[in-house]
């Protein structure tokens, strides 16, 4: 069955990608987060015109942040939506109510358009994705209390002065607030070929993807063919320990032909993804790109575009 996946360019922050699997009469289409309003805009232009339909089957959000959220609103106005999959904090904690403006807004239109709304959690099945995390009891019982705060591991002295300047290695202690780590990671298989959605997803999430990957018996370092690399390819998401369990160890290569992709959503005017992060992919035979005001295009046994290679992230740096 072939598959193709998008990763659109982004102004400001965010990311928005798309995802279309079957056969030509038998097409799905799954959208994953929308990035802002101009971002969501995009969104229904490409999938009109490159996958040549008006109906969206799934749109999920990874987490209801503004710039992740606001274009999936888009999304729902313009296009024929199946389902809905995104979290609602405000269901377990009284005091997030008159926060999160966007998310709340998404769910009253689909509401109003009675789209279907479901929580993608750990176990859940959407499409050929799996939702590999958050866990429901985690993200209830540990991550909602956490909202508000800084995930910013306390630095100080030398070590703070040049990790600001530059990481050669990726650092194990790392940390992100809780509501990046709340992303919904998502799994899917193409005849073998693994597809991973990430969202803004911290080391303790995508740990947590990876055992839980492992309790179904998936085998994400063999498998995987594309990662969609979290916030930017920011290296407080992402450690040594992790990789290894999702894209399989350092040395193991694939230098003159490598079998495995990182997609990296980056604005214009933000930074280019840390150079420990895709140095550390490339350790182990993946080849990172990034959007930077063009759309990426992941693809197996789908129609040829005729668009050209992309340059891969060092090259671009």
């Amino acid at each position: 069955m072939g598959y193709e996946v998008d990763l659109l360019p982004v102004r400001a922050g965010g990311a928005a990608a798309c995802v279309r699997w079957g056969t030509p009469d038998q097409y799905k289409v799954l959208v994953y987060d929308g990035g802002t309003a101009v971002s969501g805009e995009r969104l229904v232009a490409h999938i009109e015109r490159q996958y040549m339909t008006s109906r969206v089957d799934y749109v999920v959000s990874s987490h209801p942040a503004g710039d992740h959220v606001a274009g999936l609103a888009v999304v729902l106005r313009k296009l024929k939506v199946g389902e809905l999959w995104m979290q609602r904090p405000w269901a377990y904690a009284a005091g997030l109510r008159t926060e999160l403006p966007a998310a709340r807004a998404l769910k009253q239109l689909a509401d109003s358009k009675r789209i279907p709304v479901r929580e993608p959690f750990a176990g859940a099945g959407i499409g050929p994705f799996m939702v590999l995390a958050p866990q429901r009891d985690w993200y209830v019982d540990h991550l909602i209390p956490e909202f508000g705060q800084s995930g910013a591991a306390p630095r100080s002295g030398l070590a703070a002065r040049l990790g600001r300047w530059t990481r050669s290695q990726l650092r194990a202690d790392a940390t992100t607030s809780a509501e990046n780590e709340s992303s919904s990671v998502l799994y899917a298989e193409f005849e073998g070929r693994g597809v991973l959605l990430t969202g803004r997803a911290g080391i303790r999430a995508l740990d947590a993807a990876a055992s839980f990957a492992e309790q179904l018996g998936l085998d994400l370092p063999a498998n995987l063919r594309l990662l969609q690399l979290p916030n930017g390819g920011c290296a407080d998401h992402l450690s040594a320990e992790v990789l290894d369990r999702i894209v399989g160890p350092s040395g193991v290569r694939g230098d003159d032909d490598p079998t495995k992709s990182a997609f990296i959503s980056m604005s214009l005017s933000g930074q280019h993804p840390s150079r420990a992060v895709t140095r550390a992919l490339e350790q182990r035979g993946v080849v990172s790109f990034v959007t930077n005001g063009m759309s990426l295009h992941h693809w197996h046994q789908m129609p040829d575009r005729g668009w050209y290679r992309a340059q891969p992230a060092y090259m671009r740096a």
